[in-house]
């Protein structure tokens, strides 16, 4: 909401502009409110190429994505855990824009971080591209980072700078998408086993570890598991529950 008093004034007096940028000679200045000034610079220019009236309309639409974001997180972690990741966020610009004050640098890794976030808790949530074609959040999001990755390759400087930049969002995705690839192994074996079991006949749930016995080969058995873990029908069990054998 800032933002959109921040694109009112700029639109009133461009001037101030100047004064939520960072740049090497206002910090030389001394002038390090600059290094928190940069959230409140509007996402979109009040004098785009568009004109003044499609900028308040793009400023409208990243609004409301902003807003999306901002909630979608909320319900999934808590305002408490929110607001740790986007102030981690935030002091991780500020760090990387003290020594390399790069005008617009920090509000497009800060948003990419959150946006990044969004992806990964909601990666088939669609947005209209050029507001017709419908596209799910995560191939934007692996286009985006297959960007960064690809201009670090091209500049490994720039490898440190979006590994600083992204250094919440890591922490945070990484065991996530560590624990959910063993997951899905996890359950690919579970298929495997079961499309095996499927086609070597039918799928049991009880055997005698003796005589190898089954449901479905007698309906009436009854199994138990014995005191050394092992299951066994109640012909092979004596009246204490120990194994018996034929």
């Amino acid at each position: 909401m800032l933002q959109c008093v921040v694109f009112a004034l700029i639109l009133m007096k461009p001037e101030t502009a100047s004064f939520f940028m960072v740049t090497p000679e206002g910090l030389a200045k001394g002038e390090y409110w600059r290094l928190i000034a940069w959230i409140f610079m509007p996402l979109v220019p009040p004098y785009g190429a568009f004109g003044t009236l499609m900028s308040v309309l793009f400023l409208y639409i990243s609004m409301r994505i902003t807003f999306l974001f901002s909630d979608s997180l909320e319900h999934a972690w808590g305002e408490v855990r929110t607001s740790f990741y986007v102030y981690g966020c935030l002091i991780c610009q500020i760090i990387i824009l003290y020594f390399i004050p790069v005008p617009g640098l920090g509000s497009q890794m800060f948003y990419l971080a959150i946006f990044f976030a969004f992806a990964t808790l909601f990666p088939h949530h669609e947005f209209l591209l050029f507001f017709v074609l419908p596209v799910k959040v995560w191939i934007i999001a692996a286009v985006a980072g297959a960007g960064l990755l690809l201009q670090a390759i091209q500049a490994p400087f720039l490898f440190i700078l979006y590994a600083i930049s992204l250094l919440p969002y890591l922490v945070w995705a990484l065991p996530r998408m560590r624990h959910h690839g063993k997951q899905r192994k996890q359950i690919a074996a579970r298929r495997i086993d079961y499309q095996a079991k499927v086609k070597g006949g039918p799928v049991t749930l009880h055997e005698c570890a003796i005589c190898k016995r089954t449901e479905v080969d007698n309906p009436g058995l009854d199994f138990r598991v014995a005191s050394d873990g092992e299951e066994y029908c109640l012909d092979h069990l004596d009246e204490d529950g120990k194994p018996r054998p034929s």
